[in-house]
């Protein structure tokens, strides 16, 4: 016997552009109706039953058109969820709501998302939300959308229509073609763009009608289940549960649960065994996430699902791990070939490695390959990617080739705590690590230190070369004249180090600095815009330099163009400097430097 589950619905977006307030509106249009049982909340999930998108979509589907049992959207925040719902070939998600605030655009946070959503194949559609506020709207949930639309003042569609294709034209920059949901010719070619406001609830019922139609016409194959025997899911939270002891809130997307069944968890270390005590599932119309809240106890679940299950064998285990639960019946072979499934989750994950490159640990295997994937959209080479908290081992590893591979000590830990020791021996080693639970942050954080670092090498082929920097005589700091003169000054640009000839604009050579004094600190450097007393030999105060007067590295013409030749590699207040010195000498030659 084979029937058809309900799809799985992922809501991603920036935060506060509505990603929660669209279910809070389903949810709270349910309970004012005061109906009995209905829209319920699961583990992490909000269930939308047939008899609810019936009711919704009343006038867009015949009721007899519609084939699924109901919709399920995963109700946990974040793109972290998102990553974590991961299975072989994807996402356990058959389709993604990218929220966007229409009046506001695409963030940071957007744009992370469609960039996951991307990296793991899910089809999606666009919720263009809070079409209420755009300035003059007259909000009108009891038209249909485009009746709505078409009743505002002329001036305001045409803000309307501006604010859907800004939208539709940012969809197109990542490669996709995109649409509002009434012009799209082909669903499977182009992105939907539904207008919304999650606030009066207009357009809710054109996004919900999308997601049906889409759904039940495109992925009927995919919905349908046809082994009763096993049931397949991914872990969302591991946690004690009084009574119950060791207890995994999962989301079904396969087959029937059954209390008694074997459960298989994968491991980082292979696959653990648990018998299944119990499976739980919250009351209706209860906050899941209130400690308060009670669960009942039923004796078999179908996908798609979220239920809280006991299992007391199970050891710490990890939360974005896949499991499969099976039949007590079943025999060794069999489970014998399930766990192999399991085990080949990890052998099997989709990252492509290089020679060199970074490191990067997760939480899951599913960020650890969302993230993977969007490192190599972005051209950062990745080394090694494993699950698991950032340990010693890893910093020996960053850290081995420091001298020839500088590049490759780099660790992103997304979305763990980093210990304290670890810490410190990270620094120590010389080894960086950026950890967030944004993937943008460490992209952005990632790319600035590659490019940083690559400069770094590359200013080493300058070593041999004398540098351009500039200083300034402060007023009120000239401590001796002569023999040698000792002066206050300013880095106006470079970097200041001793045993460097200096000249004045007129291109006099005045003589070497030899030292750097900070107080009663001795400097091998001053920085930009950092002041200190230098000695100059052969420099007499008053015959070519004086308070306010700037000196300049003075330099010959070889080392001028070998400069220029790598000004890519100078900092910008560096290019202006050498700019000045090269302005300076051909006030006599013309051609000089060229």
């Amino acid at each position: 016997m084979s029937y058809m589950r309900q799809p799985i619905i992922s809501v991603l977006g920036h935060v506060d552009h509505g990603k929660t307030s669209l279910l809070d509106f389903i949810r709270r249009s349910k309970i004012i109706d005061k109906e009995a049982g209905g829209i319920t909340q699961h583990i992490g999930a909000t269930e939308v039953p047939l008899k609810d998108i019936t009711k919704i979509v009343k006038d867009s589907i015949p009721a007899k058109a519609i084939k699924i049992p109901g919709l399920l959207f995963i109700d946990t925040p974040g793109h972290k969820a998102f990553t974590s719902l991961r299975k072989r070939g994807g996402s356990i998600s058959d389709i993604g709501i990218l929220i966007v605030d229409i009046t506001e655009g695409f963030k940071p946070q957007t744009i992370e998302a469609i960039e996951i959503l991307k990296s793991m194949n899910t089809p999606f559609i666009v919720a263009a939300n809070k079409i209420d506020k755009i300035p003059m709207w007259k909000s009108q949930p009891e038209k249909k959308l485009l009746e709505n639309v078409e009743s505002q003042r002329q001036d305001i569609t045409y803000k309307f229509e501006e604010f859907v294709y800004n939208v539709v034209g940012k969809i197109n920059e990542f490669g996709f073609e995109a649409d509002r949901y009434d012009r799209v010719s082909d669903f499977t070619k182009q992105v939907a763009v539904v207008p919304i406001s999650a606030k009066t609830g207009e357009g809710i019922t054109e996004l919900i009608t999308t997601l049906v139609g889409l759904t039940q016409k495109y992925m009927e194959k995919k919905l349908t289940i046809v082994n009763e025997n096993i049931s397949r899911g991914v872990i969302l939270e591991v946690k004690d549960y009084a009574g119950l002891g060791k207890t995994i809130d999962v989301i079904l997307y396969d087959g029937i649960l059954k209390q008694g069944d074997t459960v298989l968890a994968l491991d980082v270390d292979g696959v653990q065994k648990s018998r299944l005590k119990s499976i739980l599932k919250p009351n209706e119309m209860k906050e899941i996430r209130d400690s308060g809240t009670k669960f009942k106890t039923i004796p078999e679940q179908p996908a798609a699902s979220g239920v809280k299950l006991a299992c007391p064998d199970l050891k710490d285990i990890q939360a974005g791990m896949p499991i499969i639960t099976v039949r007590k019946n079943a025999s060794a072979e069999e489970i014998q070939g399930f766990v192999d499934e399991l085990e080949k989750e990890i052998t099997d994950i989709s990252i492509n490695t290089e020679e060199e490159g970074i490191l990067v640990k997760a939480d899951t295997l599913g960020s650890l390959e969302a993230l993977s994937n969007i490192l190599a959209e972005h051209n950062i080479p990745l080394r090694k990617a494993m699950i698991g908290k950032v340990n010693k081992k890893d910093i020996i590893d960053a850290g081995a080739d420091l001298k020839h591979n500088p590049k490759n000590a780099l660790i992103l830990n997304f979305s763990q705590k980093l210990d304290v020791d670890i810490q410190v021996m990270a620094d120590d080693a010389g080894v960086t690590i950026f950890s967030n639970d944004i993937i943008y942050k460490l992209i952005e954080n990632s790319t600035e230190w590659l490019e940083n670092k690559q400069k770094e090498i590359d200013r080493k082929r300058l070593a041999d070369l004398t540098m351009p920097y500039k200083i300034k005589i402060l007023q009120n700091c000239i401590f001796r004249v002569s023999g040698p003169a000792v002066v206050g000054v300013e880095v106006m640009g470079g970097k200041c180090i001793p045993g460097v000839t200096l000249m004045n604009d007129d291109g006099k050579k005045l003589g070497n600095i030899k030292t750097i004094k900070d107080k009663d600190e001795t400097l091998k450097e001053l920085e930009l815009k950092g002041q200190a007393a230098v000695s100059i030999d052969d420099l007499v105060v008053g015959r070519g330099a004086q308070e306010d007067s700037f000196l300049y590295t003075f330099m010959g013409e070889a080392n001028f163009r070998n400069l220029k030749d790598n000004i890519d590699l100078l900092s910008q207040d560096e290019k202006n400097t050498l700019r000045e010195i090269a302005d300076i000498m051909r006030k006599d030659n013309s051609m000089w430097g060229i």
